[in-house]
C-alpha cells in the first residue's frame, strides 16, 4: 500500500512537470500557427515516439526521453533533422497542411547565394525576423502566464507556511556545524565551530542586509548566503551581515563553511520560530510534571526561547540529574505563564547505540503556521530574483555554486512529489517556481534553447543575410549533445541526493 501511495504522488509530479512542458510548447505552437509558419511536429519529450497521431499534417506525439519537448518548425530550426527524421519535402507540406505556397512568388533576390543548396528559400518559404522572435519567446511567455494564473489561485485561497519562513530574525545559532572536507580520503564531514557563533550572532538578532542587499524572509537570507560571491584574500567564503540588536544596527563579518557533498555555504543559523507542545510521551518527565498539548514554551532557565533547536542544544549541555526551569504559556500564546522544574532524562536511540543519546523532556513540537496571501506579481518577482542569484552564482568564480547543485528532471519530479504529499497548495507554489525557472532558462542565448533561436535571428538581422544552414545544424547538434550531457550529469547527483 505504501508503494502505491508513493507512486500516486510520483504520477502527480510527472503530470505537473509534463503540463508545464506542454504549456511551454503550446506557446510556440500557437504563435507559429498564428504567424502562418509550417509545423511538422508537436512533441512532449525527445527521442523515439511512444505514441501519437497526425492531424492536418502535424504529428502530435509523446516521446521516450522526458527531458523537455519541442515544436518542429523547419523555417526556424529543423528539429526533425536532429531527431533523425528525413529531410523536409516542401511538396508534402503543401499537400498535408493545405498551404497554397507558390514558390515562384519568392524573388531570386531573396535567395541565398552562398552556394549552400540547403539554404535555398525554394525549399521552404522565408519568415521574417518578427516571426522568429515572437515564436521563440512565446514558450517563456506562456510559462509566465501559467505562473501568474497559479499565483492568483494561491493569492485567492492562501496557503500555510511556518512563521519561521516569514521572519528575518535569528532564532537559533549553532555551536558547531559539519564542514565537508574533500581533501581527506574518502571525503567526509568534520565538526567545526559554528561560523555565526564565532562571529557573535545571537538568537533574537534581526538580519537587515546580506552582503549589502535587503532581504524579505529567512529563505531569502539562506539563498543569498548559499549563492554569495564574497571571498577573503585567502579565497575562503565570506559574508557581511547588517543586524539589528537592542535597537542598534551592527555589521558582522561571518566566514561560512562548505556543508555536505554539495559543498554549499552555511553559517549555522535557523529562524525564530513559535512552537507548541504537539505530542507528549507518557513515560517521560514532561507529561508527568504537568505539561499539556498546546502549551507554548517561552523560556528555559530564564533564557527566552527563540527556537525548538535552541531547547535541544541547551538540554544537551546540562549535567545529569540537573533540574531546569521550563516556562510555558498554558494553552497557547494568550495563556497564563507557568514554570515547571524538570529533570531531563538521557535516552539512547531505538537500536540502543549510545553514541546518539540525548537529554529529553519528552515532547514533539508543533510549529506555528501562518496563512499567507502573496501578491501574484510579488511571488513571481521573488522567483525571478532567486533564479538570478543562482545563475549569477553559477558563472561567478568567487561563488561556491556549481553545476552539480542544479536539479534535473529526476530531482524536479522528486521535489514535486514531496510537495504533493504536503498539500495541493504547496504543489502549486513549487509549480510556479518551476515555470518561472523554465521561462528564464529557455531565454538564455544558448543554441537549442529559445534564446539561441532569438540570438541567431538577431545576428542574421544585423548581418543582413541568413547564417549558413550547415553552421546552424552543427551548432544545434553540438549543444544538443552538451544539453543531454548536462542532464545526465545533474541526474547523477539527483539520484545521489535521493538515495544517499
Amino acid at each position: 500500500m505504501s508503494i502505491l501511495y508513493d507512486f500516486a504522488f510520483i504520477f502527480v509530479a510527472l503530470f505537473a512537470l509534463g503540463f508545464t512542458i506542454f504549456i511551454h510548447e503550446l506557446g510556440h505552437f500557437l504563435a507559429a500557427r498564428q504567424r502562418g509558419l509550417i509545423i511538422l511536429r508537436f512533441s512532449i519529450g525527445f527521442g523515439p515516439k511512444l505514441f501519437g497521431w497526425t492531424r492536418n499534417g502535424v504529428e502530435y506525439r509523446l516521446s521516450a526521453i522526458p527531458f523537455g519537448g519541442y515544436v518542429a518548425l523547419p523555417q526556424l530550426a529543423d528539429t526533425g533533422r536532429l531527431e533523425g527524421q528525413k529531410e523536409v519535402d516542401p511538396g508534402s507540406i503543401q499537400r498535408d497542411q493545405g498551404k497554397n505556397f507558390k514558390w515562384d512568388d519568392f524573388d531570386d533576390e531573396d535567395q541565398d547565394t552562398d552556394g549552400d543548396e540547403q539554404s535555398n528559400p525554394k525549399s521552404l518559404p522565408k519568415i521574417s525576423y518578427t516571426d522568429k522572435m515572437l515564436v521563440s519567446v512565446m514558450g517563456a511567455v506562456f510559462n509566465m502566464i501559467l505562473a501568474f494564473a497559479l499565483s492568483s489561485v494561491l493569492y485567492f485561497f492562501g496557503y500555510d507556511v511556518s512563521d519561521g519562513q516569514l521572519t528575518t530574525k535569528v532564532g537559533y545559532v549553532a555551536d558547531t556545524v559539519e564542514r565537508w572536507n574533500p581533501e581527506i580520503k574518502p571525503p567526509k564531514a568534520e565538526t567545526v565551530s559554528g561560523p555565526a557563533k564565532k562571529a557573535g550572532l545571537l538568537p533574537g538578532d534581526e538580519i537587515l542586509l546580506v552582503d549589502g542587499a535587503s532581504i524579505e524572509n529567512f529563505m531569502d537570507i539562506q539563498n543569498r548566503i548559499v549563492t554569495g560571491k564574497k571571498q577573503t584574500e585567502q579565497e575562503t567564503p565570506l559574508v557581511f551581515l547588517k543586524i539589528l540588536r537592542d535597537g542598534l544596527e551592527r555589521e558582522i563579518e561571518v566566514h561560512p563553511v562548505l556543508f555536505g557533498p554539495e559543498e554549499m555555504r552555511i553559517i549555522g543559523i535557523g529562524p525564530k520560530q513559535t512552537f507548541f507542545i504537539g505530542e507528549l510521551n507518557s513515560s517521560m518527565p514532561g507529561q508527568k510534571i504537568g505539561l499539556e498539548v498546546g502549551d507554548q514554551p517561552i523560556a528555559i532557565d530564564g533564557q527566552t526561547i527563540h527556537s525548538f533547536y535552541q531547547v535541544v542544544d541547551y538540554l544537551s549541555q546540562t549535567d545529569n540529574n540537573q533540574s531546569i526551569a521550563f516556562t510555558v504559556r498554558k494553552g497557547g500564546e494568550k495563556g497564563p505563564e507557568k514554570t515547571y522544574n524538570i529533570i531531563p532524562v538521557e535516552k539512547e536511540n531505538a537500536d540502543g547505540k549510545s553514541f546518539t543519546s540525548r537529554k529529553l523532556i519528552g515532547f514533539t513540537p508543533k510549529f506555528k503556521t501562518v496563512t499567507t496571501y502573496p501578491n501574484p506579481l510579488t511571488l513571481i518577482i521573488r522567483r525571478v530574483k532567486d533564479m538570478y542569484l543562482t545563475l549569477s552564482g553559477l558563472v561567478s568564480p568567487q561563488s561556491d555554486v556549481k553545476l552539480r547543485n542544479m536539479s534535473g528532471p529526476v530531482g524536479i519530479v522528486n521535489h514535486l512529489s514531496l510537495f504533493a504529499k504536503i498539500g495541493f497548495k504547496k504543489l502549486l507554489w513549487f509549480v510556479v517556481f518551476i515555470n518561472v525557472n523554465l521561462a528564464i532558462l529557455n531565454l538564455l542565448p544558448i543554441p537549442v534553447l529559445d534564446g539561441g533561436h532569438m540570438m541567431f535571428a538577431t545576428i542574421e538581422k544585423v548581418r543582413g543575410k541568413p547564417l549558413p544552414i550547415a553552421f546552424l545544424e552543427r551548432a544545434q547538434m553540438l549543444f544538443v549533445v552538451l544539453l543531454f550531457s548536462f542532464m545526465l550529469y545533474v541526474t547523477f547527483f539527483d539520484v545521489q541526493r535521493i538515495f544517499p
